[in-house]
């Protein structure tokens, strides 16, 4: 009996050692695989991926629902585009926003502001009348102009999940505001975009009193050919790195960026010279253009000089360029600057019609054969 327990106890002894010994080889095996992970000669194992992490939802960004448009004089700039064919206008007498904020620190402010609803979209005219270090800043730097495009979201959750999104790729929120609405707490957040992403804030908008009401904001009563804006453009200096920029927050790359050398150029009733770089964006429910000239006098050209990178242009498409020409003339607008392509379908064109001296963005008319 004795002699078996020693030999059941020398074996389990033998055990341990043996354990022990696979163990640290192994422990010595692992910690070489590290280093050389390290080095680079094996590949390191992929870290898994953190479930929590907020991501953007390219959802949101398909739709753009309101335009921020500042300007010095909203009365001049409303009624003139009232005039032109936006009829579907809402002054709102002097708003105030009690809980703004700028950079984080409370900035109380009231506007003059004018709203108008054309298709899907909304305008926000404002004319800053106190506090709002944001358009107050805009307005000195950049002149009249739309300064922000923001996106409804579906949910709070949704606007905290792309705040907080963007906040990991180093975009801060410039200017945030909350109210008490009749369904709930609306919020509004202006995105720190416009350095790098061609002049423009992105912005963000949870409206519970908006989700209770689709459709509110459809336009009714413009008159042809502004009834629905269906193409957004920028002025910028560098459009490969503007595209560089977005791509880097998770937005898809321009669909395409080409050496524009279009036919029948025209400046300002003279022959153009004018080559651009257009770089196009199409993921969204209309064109976005981003022009960066290249040579001969243009109104990008003008635009930059007075505005430096930003928002040039709205785009409506018409039926017949001749006709809306004349119309537009009639109504106010000159034609500024023309041209045109061919394509199988046949000869399409575009006119930009001359309204950025009433809110610094200029009109164009589109005819496209497709």
């Amino acid at each position: 009996m004795m002699t078996n327990l020693i030999a059941a106890k020398l074996v389990c002894g033998l055990i341990v050692v043996v354990s022990l010994s696979s163990f640290a080889g192994s422990a010595e095996t692992l910690t070489h695989l590290q280093i050389a992970a390290a080095a680079g000669a094996l590949p390191a194992a992929a870290a898994p991926p953190d479930a929590t992490a907020p991501a953007l939802d390219l959802a949101v960004y398909h739709h753009v629902s309101q335009v921020t448009w500042v300007v010095s004089d909203v009365d001049r700039v409303s009624a003139y585009w009232q005039q032109l064919g936006i009829k579907d206008i809402h002054p709102n007498g002097v708003v105030r926003f009690p809980g703004l904020t700028y950079r984080g620190k409370p900035d109380p402010a009231s506007v003059k502001q004018i709203t108008a609803n054309i298709g899907q979209l909304q305008i926000n005219w404002l004319q800053p009348v106190h506090g709002g270090k944001f358009w107050r800043d805009q307005l000195r730097k950049h002149g009249d102009g739309i300064r922000v495009l923001s996106y409804d979201v579906p949910s709070p959750e949704k606007f905290d999940e792309q705040i907080k999104y963007f906040a990991s790729k180093g975009v801060d929120v410039v200017v945030q505001d909350s109210w008490q609405g009749s369904t709930g707490q609306g919020r509004m957040a202006y995105l720190d975009t416009a350095a790098q992403g061609g002049g423009t804030m992105l912005g963000l908008i949870d409206d519970p009193d908006k989700r209770s009401r689709p459709g509110a904001t459809i336009g009714s009563g413009n008159e042809y050919p502004l009834v629905e804006f269906k193409h957004f453009a920028w002025v910028v200096n560098d459009v490969k790195k503007v595209d560089a920029y977005y791509t880097s927050l998770g937005f898809k790359p321009l669909s395409s960026i080409d050496h524009n050398i279009s036919l029948d150029r025209n400046y300002r009733g003279q022959p153009g010279n004018y080559e651009m770089w257009l770089g196009w964006n199409r993921t969204g429910d209309f064109p976005f253009e981003w022009v960066q000239q290249i040579t001969g006098s243009d109104v990008y050209v003008e635009y930059g000089k007075k505005h430096g990178e930003g928002f040039h242009h709205l785009g409506v498409i018409v039926t017949d360029m001749d006709e809306a020409i004349k119309m537009i003339t009639d109504r106010g607008a000159l034609p500024s600057q023309a041209a045109a392509w061919k394509t199988k379908n046949g000869k399409g064109r575009a006119v930009y019609m001359d309204t950025e001296p009433y809110g610094g963005v200029t009109l164009e008319l589109i005819y496209d054969p497709h």
